[in-house]
């Protein structure tokens, strides 16, 4: 598979090559972490697609776009930790991950990085995760 690359409704295009200032300057309203470790996180605005209402973070690390988290906001997942269960962030995952199907994106190792998913055992949340070499 070549790198990963999915547009936004937003108006920009993700992929590795996504800087800093653009994403600024295309999506304005996306809301800035910085981390202060040269890590700087950016929470876009969610969309919807069919069923899955798509919620994406992008980490920068030195300027550099090196990971896209992904997550299914849909309110059949829960909403809180008073929601919360194993079995519906399971199902979060299986949620993103046929999403990414549907962009033609795998899970796995490639030359440019790694597409994987899973349940975070730290934060309890289901989620996707592209890393950029």
């Amino acid at each position: 598979m070549a790198s990963v690359q999915f547009a936004h409704p937003a108006g920009i295009t993700i992929s590795a090559t996504l800087t800093e200032d653009e994403l600024v300057e295309k999506i304005p309203s996306a809301k800035k972490r910085d981390m202060k470790t040269g890590w700087i996180w950016y929470t876009l605005p969610s969309f919807c697609d069919g069923d899955t209402i798509v919620h994406i973070s992008l980490g920068f690390n030195n300027a550099r776009l090196k990971m896209i988290s992904l997550s299914d906001g849909n309110p059949r997942f829960g909403g809180g930790w008073d929601e919360w269960s194993e079995q519906k962030e399971r199902e979060r995952v299986e949620s993103i991950v046929a999403w990414l199907r549907q962009e033609d994106i795998q899970i796995g190792d490639y030359s440019w990085g790694r597409v994987s998913a899973g349940v975070d055992p730290r934060g309890g949340c289901g989620e996707a995760n592209v890393t950029f070499f």
